[in-house]
C-alpha cells in the first residue's frame, strides 16, 4: 500500500466538503445542518457556530481545535492505527508486461471483470467502519475502469487518503477528471532506466511521451507523481534510474519486490516463468543492496528497515517485523472479495461480511510483498501503542511498558523519520 498525498485543509470548498459549511459537530449545541454525499444521501448533524474555524484548526480563544479527522486518528491509534486496503478495480490491462499475468491477452475476454461502481459506496462504508483510512486503486490497469474517478471521489469525500497505480498510457487524457475527483497521489509503473526497454516490455510505443505529458501538468493540479519500479533484470544499474526518473517528472520512487511464484489470491501480479524476475536469492539480495545505494541519489519510499528484513528473509534469517496483512492491510478484488494480502491462498471474506469477520494477526513472514511488508514496518509503532493501551485497560502495566520498549518500535520510528521527506509528500494530513 502506497500512502497518498493531499494538502492541509485551507478552505471548506471542494469535493470533500462541498456546500457543507460547518462540520465540527457536537450533540445538543446550536443548529442542525444537512450534508449531501455524492450518492445523494443526506446526513444531518448538529453543528456549532464555530465549526468552520475549528475545522481549520483555529479552535476557541486561540486553543488548537480537535478536528474530527484528528479525533478519528486518535481513536484509531487506540486500536493499533489506521488500516490500508489495496483495491483491484479490474483484471483488464492494455499493457503486455512479461512479468505480470494481468498482461493484455493473458486474461481471456470472457473472464474480464470490472468492480461494480453502484455497490462501491456501501462497500466503502464497511471498509471505513473497519478502520480503513487509506486506499490504493490498481488493477490490471485501473484507468480502464470507466467510472474510476467516481469511486475515487467517494473515497476522498469519506475522508480517506487515496492513491492510484497506473501504467500511464491513459493518464494525460484522464488527469483533469482525476484531479477533480480529489486524487493527489499517482504512482506510474516504470520497468527500466531506458525508455526503449520500458516501452518494449509494456508493449506501448510512445508511452514515455504520454507519461511526460501527464507529469508536466500534475504540479499545477496539486498532484504528485511517483515512480513504481518493479525490481527486474531490465535494471542493470539502479543508480541510472535517478536521472531517468527525474527527466520523466517523478519526485520519488517505490520499488515493487518481484513476485516469482503464483499468488494465492485472485491477483495476477506475478510470474513464475518470466526470465526478467528469475533471480537467485543471492542476486535479489544484491538488488536490494542497490536499492539502498540509490537513496543517496534519489528519494526511495521503501523503508530501509523493510528492505533489511527482505534481505533477512532471502537469507533464511529471523526477520525483525511481522506482516500485518489481515490485521492492518488488506486486498479487495473486483468481486468485492477481501483477502489478507495478495499472496494468501484463502479468501478472508466478502466485503459484505467484513465487518463481523475476525481479523488475522498470526506473525506471518511468508513472503516479500512490498505493499504489505513495507506498510507493516511503518504501522508497527501504532500497533504497539494499541497493544499497550489494551494492557493498561486490563491493569497490566508491566506488559504495557514491554510493548512500548520493544526494539522494533524504535526501528519503526526511525524508518518514519528517515523517510520524513518522502512521507511529507505522501501522507494525507488535511
Amino acid at each position: 500500500m502506497r500512502f497518498p498525498v493531499t494538502k492541509k485543509v485551507t478552505s471548506l470548498t471542494g469535493p470533500a466538503l462541498a456546500g457543507s459549511g460547518s462540520v465540527h459537530c457536537l450533540p445538543n449545541i446550536s443548529r442542525r445542518r444537512s450534508m449531501t454525499y455524492p450518492s445523494g444521501r443526506q446526513v444531518s448533524a448538529v453543528c456549532t457556530p464555530l465549526g468552520r474555524a475549528q475545522m481549520l484548526g483555529v479552535g476557541v480563544l486561540g486553543v488548537p481545535a480537535m478536528t474530527p479527522k484528528i479525533w478519528d486518528m486518535f481513536r484509531l491509534i487506540r486500536h493499533g492505527g489506521p488500516a490500508l486496503c489495496n483495491i483491484a478495480v479490474t483484471n483488464s490491462c492494455n499493457a503486455t508486461c512479461d512479468f505480470c499475468n494481468f498482461a493484455n491477452g493473458k486474461v481471456v475476454r470472457k473472464d474480464l471483470r470490472w468492480i461494480d461502481t453502484e455497490q462501491f459506496a456501501p462497500a466503502l462504508e464497511i471498509l471505513h467502519r473497519r478502520g480503513i483510512r487509506y486506499l490504493s486503486f490498481f488493477g490490471g490497469e485501473p484507468l480502464l475502469h470507466p467510472r474510476l474517478s467516481e469511486m475515487i471521489a467517494m473515497a476522498v469525500h469519506r475522508g480517506m487518503g487515496v492513491a492510484m497505480i497506473t501504467n500511464g498510457w491513459l493518464l494525460a487524457t484522464k488527469l483533469d477528471e482525476l484531479a477533480s475527483a480529489g486524487l493527489k497521489t499517482v504512482y506510474v509503473s516504470i520497468d527500466s532506466a531506458a525508455i526503449s526497454s520500458h516501452e518494449k516490455n509494456r508493449g506501448l510505443k510512445g508511452l514515455g511521451d504520454r507519461i511526460r505529458q501527464a507529469t508536466a501538468r500534475m504540479p499545477a493540479l496539486e498532484m504528485t507523481a511517483l515512480a513504481q519500479v518493479t525490481m527486474s533484470k531490465l535494471i542493470s544499474n539502479y543508480r541510472d534510474l535517478a536521472p531517468f526518473l527525474r527527466d520523466l517528472g517523478f519526485s520519488a520512487v517505490a520499488f515493487s519486490y518481484p513476485q516469482r511464484a503464483r499468488l494465492g489470491s485472485s491477483s495476477l501480479a506475478w510470474s513464475d516463468d518470466s526470465k526478467l524476475v528469475k533471480f537467485t536469492d543471492t542476486e535479489l539480495v544484491d538488488a536490494f543492496d542497490a536499492v539502498d545505494d540509490l537513496r543517496s541519489e534519489f528519494p526511495v519510499n521503501n523503508p530501509r528497515a523493510s528492505v533489511a528484513d527482505m534481505k533477512r528473509h532471502l537469507r533464511g534469517e529471523k526477520e525483525q517485523f511481522i506482516c500485518y496483512g489481515g490485521y492492518k492491510s488488506f486486498y479487495m478484488d473486483w468481486n468485492f472479495d477481501i483477502w489478507r494480502c495478495d499472496a494468501w491462498k484463502e479468501r478472508l471474506c466478502s466485503v459484505w461480511d467484513f465487518e463481523n469477520t475476525p481479523l488475522v494477526r498470526d506473525g506471518c513472514t511468508a513472503c516479500i510483498a512490498d505493499c504489505y511488508r513495507d506498510s507493516s514496518v511503518m504501522l508497527h509503532f501504532a500497533v504497539s501503542l494499541g497493544d499497550a493501551a489494551d494492557y493498561l485497560a486490563e491493569g497490566r502495566v508491566i506488559a504495557a511498558l514491554k510493548a512500548l520498549a520493544n526494539k522494533a518500535n524504535f526501528v519503526s520510528l526511525g524508518a518514519i523519520a528517515e523517510n520524513a521527506q518522502v512521507l511529507s509528500r505522501l501522507a494525507k494530513v488535511g
